[in-house]
């Protein structure tokens, strides 16, 4: 009879070594690209690349057969250099970033529309205190002597012949 404890002891091992191995960070890079002098290395090698093209001195197409890439991932990384250029080297306001700015406008707002809930809530409140108010006294109603026409009155100076 086999004993199930052997395979079933090295199955777990086995797959927490494989599961270690196809672990992703999470944003989903392989483990061999989180290690920062790996990272730095590339991030250089891009930036060289794309320099070189932006300065002259090779032109695209000997980049892309060096580098062993695409053309469209070489204009991508292009496009993200620049963009990434534009957004460091573009003037600072003062008092920080304009995300900076957004936040603190958006929590000023946050804070005058609060204030203004509670302002519309609080008449809210009264107006509907004065409607249970008329509500109210118009059950009660003021009675008059009857409804309908008011009687006639007679009188001895109205009747004919009674002077």
């Amino acid at each position: 009879m086999k004993t199930p404890s052997a395979p079933a002891a090295s199955a777990p091992a086995d797959r927490a070594k494989k599961l270690e191995r196809h672990r992703r960070t999470k944003h989903n890079l392989p483990l061999w690209l989180m290690q920062p002098n790996e990272q730095q290395a590339i991030a250089r090698g891009r930036t060289l690349m794309v320099l070189s093209v932006l300065s002259g001195v090779k032109s695209v197409k000997e980049v892309i057969e060096e580098q062993k890439v695409s053309r469209v991932l070489y204009y991508q990384l292009e496009d993200r250099a620049l963009n990434g250029m534009l957004k460091a080297l573009s003037p600072r306001v003062k008092g920080g970033s304009s995300e900076h700015q957004e936040l603190l406008a958006a929590r000023a707002q946050i804070r005058d529309l609060t204030q203004r809930v509670k302002h519309l809530t609080q008449r809210k409140r009264s107006a509907e205190r004065l409607l249970r108010l008329v509500i109210k006294s118009n059950r009660t109603g003021v009675t008059t002597r009857r409804r309908g026409r008011p009687p006639k009155i007679l009188s001895m100076t109205t009747m004919p012949g009674g002077d």
